[in-house]
């Protein structure tokens, strides 16, 4: 696979700038096409755009500079050189601990400002007495939508993704869900309202939340009454990190000292009853929206337990097929350590008259969802650079053969940052075969683990970057007091 561009071909840079800005309509939103392109062709188009966005992205955003500036890097000459510029993901919890525990928004705000290109100095934080307000704040006066999230470990991690950035994770999965691929797209599949059902939350900063109000605009085209979610209020983002806050204490073996405000260590009783009410509210809410929406097509994204349950009732009072059958059903994880049952996707599809669940890879430090295949591959969009990363050194491993490593992935289309992150998942990925499917995308294998799950809970991230270069760019993300 050619991965080098000696020369610059403006007419290669043009093509990337097409797939940076609208890739969807530059394709026609065609799915077979996106997922059927010459790998050559595409490594040349991603290598052109790494350095359009370098170049812009450069002198925008401040993490992404100081990490360039320290390594001398103006230019890329090949698609491993930008290792040396990838972002492991836990720089977006990087912020001084006790700056979220004190309330210090303004500290937080200028910290997050160092890691987008988006300008945060006229925003007015002081105001805000809660995460909730804060991130709320920031989406109003903003091109901003700043998804948050509570790791194990306790602290919250805030990544700067626009509006825009949601808008098209969301339009990928409608074109890789709603289309079969090899076939091309009905008008149906690219502009019909389709009925969005999503059993989590009307609004919130977390996935959870964030992705029922984007699935709105997408699948039901802005039309409410396409759109069916399970709780009418907003995810909170203060009772999320509680949680995590809490989860860490227990770790840790002393519950009695969680470091969060007064007001939100209230809120625990709260938290708790909601989560233990969460399981039948949410069945509840699916069987009525099998009753109501009967032959209608529809969009569900849910955890394939949830389906199952679902499922297995219907199935026990009688009825079966219950939606169209072009709708599509994507579950994954949920299960919380409890074994799925050997029947499960027979259950779902049989119920929900659906060929097959199906499953996608993502994040949200990306805009890209890669589409599980009938052969199990994980398919990642052309505008996406993966590399395999060696535990050790962080250095890429070689494009060829079978090879297994730490995920990481330049997304071109990211539009509020820069696009290169470095994961936490470990994943195999076979240069040197094409996927059975038909699709000539780079294909991740279904195995997908957690390195810090292999590593004994710990996962010390090794970065291609030198060590003098991490420091300085680390520096001065947390040079803010607290």
């Amino acid at each position: 696979m050619a991965t080098t561009a000696p020369a610059r071909d403006t007419e290669i840079e043009r093509e990337a700038e097409r797939w940076m800005n609208d890739p969807y309509a530059h394709f026609g939103h065609h799915n077979t096409r996106i997922h059927s392109l010459d790998p050559a062709h595409v490594a040349a188009v991603q290598l052109a755009a790494m350095n359009l966005r370098l170049q812009e992205r450069r002198g925008q955003v401040q993490v992404l500079q100081k990490l360039a500036d320290s390594q001398g890097i103006d230019r890329i000459d090949s698609l491993d050189a930008l290792a040396p510029l990838l972002l492991p993901h836990d720089i977006y919890k990087s912020y001084p601990v006790s700056l979220l525990a004190r309330q210090r928004f303004a500290q937080l705000t200028t910290w997050l400002s160092r890691l987008t290109r988006h300008d945060l100095s006229g925003v007015d934080v002081s105001a805000c007495d809660s995460i909730d307000s804060w991130l709320t704040t920031i989406r109003d006066q903003t091109p901003l939508d700043v998804g948050a999230s509570s790791g194990s470990s306790g602290t919250a991690s805030f990544y700067p993704k626009s509006k825009r950035d949601y808008r098209l994770s969301m339009t990928g999965l409608r074109v890789q869900l709603a289309q079969k691929f090899g076939q091309d797209p009905r008008p149906g599949d690219i502009d019909d309202k389709i009925h969005a059902i999503i059993p989590l939350y009307r609004d919130g900063h977390a996935s959870m939340g964030a992705f029922g109000k984007y699935s709105c605009e997408v699948f039901a085209r802005g039309d409410p009454a396409y759109w069916h979610y399970c709780f009418d209020f907003k995810l909170s983002s203060d009772l999320m990190w509680l949680a995590a806050r809490l989860r860490a204490a227990q770790a840790k073996g002393d519950i009695s000292r969680v470091d969060v405000p007064p007001a939100l260590l209230a809120r625990r009783e709260e938290w708790e009853q909601a989560q233990k009410d969460m399981p039948a509210q949410q069945l509840a809410f699916v069987n009525r929206m099998i009753h109501e929406l009967q032959g209608q097509r529809v969009f569900v994204m849910s955890t394939s337990n949830l389906l199952y349950a679902a499922a297995k009732r219907g199935l026990e009072e009688g009825l079966s097929g219950v939606f169209a059958p072009d709708s599509v059903f994507m579950g994954g994880g949920g299960a919380k350590g409890v074994p799925l049952p050997d029947d499960l996707e027979e259950v779902i599809c049989r119920f929900f008259n659906t060929d097959r669940m199906i499953s996608a890879y993502g994040m949200t430090e990306m805009n890209s969802f890669s589409v599980q295949c009938e052969h199990d591959h994980y398919h990642v969009l052309p505008w996406v650079t993966v590399y395999l990363l060696d535990l050790d050194t962080g250095q890429p491993l070689p494009r060829t053969g079978r090879q297994t490593g730490r995920a990481a992935f330049f997304d071109m289309t990211a539009d509020s940052c820069w696009g290169g992150i470095i994961t936490g998942d470990l994943v195999t990925v076979d240069w040197d075969r094409q996927c059975p499917c038909g699709r000539t995308s780079v294909a991740l294998e279904k195995q997908i683990n957690r390195v810090s799950e292999l590593q004994g809970g710990d996962d010390k991230i090794s970065c291609a970057a030198t060590p003098a270069a991490q420091a300085e760019a680390m520096d001065f993300l947390t040079g803010l007091g607290g």
